[in-house]
């Protein structure tokens, strides 16, 4: 059984994204944020340096998990499932960060402008939006995404429970697919979609990020309890 798993990386920055992305729009838009925010408006430079490097981790790595199938033989669909998104993300972030290093001083004062700018990306994002709707349809349908092997350690507990992690990524897809389809709407800006892209994406990035940092240690412990026999649990 072949294991490559730099999914760990690749989901840190895609959750990243998908919390960073929604608090730059409500910052620049005015509108109120979990995350803390500058008086003084964004630097459009760090910004793009902020989505050059999400991007960078992003497309390249989705990109081989793309064109090198099966990537894990353990789990084939994995690399439709999930490093495809990721590329059509990274390539987003990498045009994202081109746009804004173009910017000038003063570039958050023109709203109206920006919104202009970002509506065709939006179609690209409700088309991405689609893909991930019928990715966690096929994650349910499926149960594509199972439990994890009972040698990781803490979500391996849950190894005969594979309705757990499957449901937890079903509504993972499903929150980050709503996010992408509010988006034409919300850069228009409808309120309601404003509110349901910064919601959905800020709450699906959150979860995506923190399992994707555990997963740091649960992957170690795995790769570790397989290559020595050791049966460690936590």
């Amino acid at each position: 059984m072949r294991l490559i798993m730099f999914n760990t990386l690749m989901g840190v920055a895609a959750g990243g994204a998908l919390l960073l992305v929604p608090h730059l729009w409500a910052v620049l838009a005015g509108h109120r944020t979990i995350l803390p925010a500058s008086r003084r408006p964004p630097s459009a430079a760090g910004w793009a340096a902020t989505f050059g490097i999400l991007g960078g981790i992003l497309a390249p790595l989705g990109l081989v998990m793309t064109v090198w199938h099966p990537l894990a033989v353990a789990a084939a669909h994995v690399d439709t499932l999930f490093g495809e998104p990721c590329l059509m993300l990274g390539v987003v972030l990498l045009a994202a960060a081109w746009y804004l290093r173009r910017q000038r001083d003063g570039w958050t004062l023109d709203l109206d402008r920006l919104r202009d700018d970002l509506a065709p990306v939006t179609w690209l994002l409700a088309m991405l939006g689609l893909v991930l709707a019928w990715c966690a349809a096929a994650i349910l349908r499926f149960t594509a995404i199972g439990a994890a092997p009972a040698e990781e350690p803490i979500t391996g507990l849950l190894h005969d429970l594979p309705w757990v992690e499957n449901t937890f990524f079903v509504v993972l897809y499903g929150l980050a697919a709503l996010g992408c389809l509010s988006a034409p709407a919300a850069v228009r800006g409808h309120d309601v979609a404003g509110r349901l892209l910064y919601w959905s994406w800020t709450v699906s990035g959150a979860l995506l990020l923190l399992f994707s940092a555990m997963n740091f240690y649960t992957h170690t412990g795995m790769l570790i309890n397989l290559t020595t026999g050791t049966t460690y649990r936590w």
